[in-house]
């Protein structure tokens, strides 16, 4: 009979069909090979390019099934922020002292193309001047005539000339071959910014900074779009000094509505839980642990209970968000996380870079500016789940006639499915959220 024991899903096993080194596995998970050793001290002793023997059990950190696109080691915020701190201001002093022992440039010996031909121009033109003048004098100084006194054939022949010389075919670069020219010449896509002054805050964080030095940096996380979609959907600024809770209640989708939401949440990036339980106290009857299912999870279902805390997810640590600053938060560039807020949206989510806040963009230095939308994607029209055909201007949570929770409809499809024979529609079974008249929800 087969062992009941749990299986660890964020493990490599090695066996004789699948012998790699460690180099290998870090190319195939894209976790370096120095987390790799941190993760597995036993293989110290391996070098990267050696095979691993036989029955090697290389533990990886625990992660999403949508990774994203995540690059360099895992890091903690606070000190690669305070890293950062010290690389600008030894680069300050740098500048400072090879400014004072610059000498002065000499003047430049190359031209660019079209220096060379304005020079050329003007030669030409001095050239030319003496027989200008005395041709013009014999026309009568009419201002008709003078186009016609200019010989233009040897502009054309000089510019010919450096455009001759400055042809790129010449240089043997791929790049500038005819028949490279699509690849190397698609226009970068950039993300699509529609952000107003009005969207760029929704709540503030209102409370003290005890900050003793000066805020140098904002970290900025792109959340994707809700029911796990990879859709950039807009991108948070925040302080290394404030709560993660601070971004929970800035962060708004189209699932925020004004009617009394869950305020269970939590996010999971790097490997770790953190929690939002600032209403467990208050509103201790409406708190759950919305965690607790995932980490208590059976990967194989009936195995033994008792080492399930050291399995899978259930080996993440688990924090709460009021006493976590994002200072704390150890991750990696471009990995997903995930959040879910209001009980059940779920969003992907990741630290898409980082902005020095001494940049000429004179970014905001106060606490009370974060968090701070930077980016927010053009919204769409939601369609209405019945026909897909009309824009939703009414949303039903909790209807158990519709095939979701919540639900968009337009009109004539929402009086179809909850009118009575007589035509009344019942609006008490479920929460119906209506738009204002002329407005549509948009995502």
């Amino acid at each position: 009979m087969p062992s009941k024991t749990a299986l660890d899903p964020f493990a490599i096993v090695i066996d004789a069909a699948n012998q790699a080194s460690l180099a290998a596995i870090s190319a195939q998970t894209t976790i370096s090979v120095s987390d790799l050793r941190v993760l597995n001290p036993g293989l110290d002793s391996y070098t990267h390019l050696e095979l691993l023997p036989l029955g090697t059990v290389v533990h990886l950190p625990p992660r999403l099934e949508q990774r994203g696109k995540p690059y360099g080691n895992y890091f903690t915020i606070g000190p690669m922020e305070e890293a950062l701190r010290s690389l600008e201001a030894r680069l300050d002093e740098l500048v400072a002292k090879e400014q004072t022992q610059l000498p002065a440039l000499p003047s430049r010996k190359i031209l660019s193309k079209t220096e060379r031909i304005i020079g050329m121009v003007r030669k030409e033109g001095e050239r030319q001047l003496a027989r200008i003048k005395e041709e013009y004098a014999e026309c009568g100084e009419r201002s008709t005539v003078f186009q016609f006194l200019v010989d233009v054939e040897p502009v054309k022949q000089l510019q010919r000339d450096v455009e001759d010389e400055f042809d790129g075919g010449k240089l043997h670069l791929k790049a500038l071959e005819s028949a490279n020219h699509a690849t190397f010449n698609k226009a970068w896509q950039h993300q699509e910014n529609a952000l107003t002054e009005a969207s760029r805050w929704s709540v503030r964080d209102a409370s003290e900074d005890f900050c003793l030095e000066e805020h140098s940096h904002r970290w900025e996380f792109t959340f994707l779009s809700p029911d796990a979609t990879l859709e950039a959907h807009d991108t948070w600024a925040v302080l290394s000094c404030q709560t993660l809770g601070s971004l929970i209640d800035a962060f708004e989708c189209r699932n925020c509505l004004p009617v009394n939401m869950s305020k269970n949440a939590f996010i999971f990036i790097g490997g770790t839980f953190y929690i939002d339980n600032r209403h467990a106290g208050i509103e201790g009857e409406n708190y759950d642990d919305l965690t607790a299912p995932i980490r208590h999870f059976q990967p194989i279902g009936d195995g033994d209970s008792g080492n399930m805390n050291a399995v899978a997810f259930g080996r993440c640590p688990v924090k709460y968000m009021s006493e976590t600053t994002f200072a704390d938060l150890d991750l990696r560039l471009g990995e997903f996380g995930v959040i879910r807020h209001i009980g059940w949206c779920n969003h992907y989510f990741y630290l898409s870079s980082v902005a020095s806040l001494r940049g000429p963009e004179r970014y905001d230095r106060e606490r009370g500016a974060y968090p701070q939308r930077v980016m927010r994607a053009p919204r769409r029209a939601v369609r209405c789940r019945m026909c897909r055909h009309f824009p939703a201007t009414i949303v039903c949570y909790k209807d158990e006639l519709s095939p979701s929770s919540p639900c968009p409809y337009c009109v004539p499809c929402f009086e179809l499915l909850h009118a009575t024979d007589e035509g009344v529609v019942e609006e008490d079974k479920c929460i119906v959220i209506k738009h204002h008249d002329g407005k549509y929800f948009s995502s």
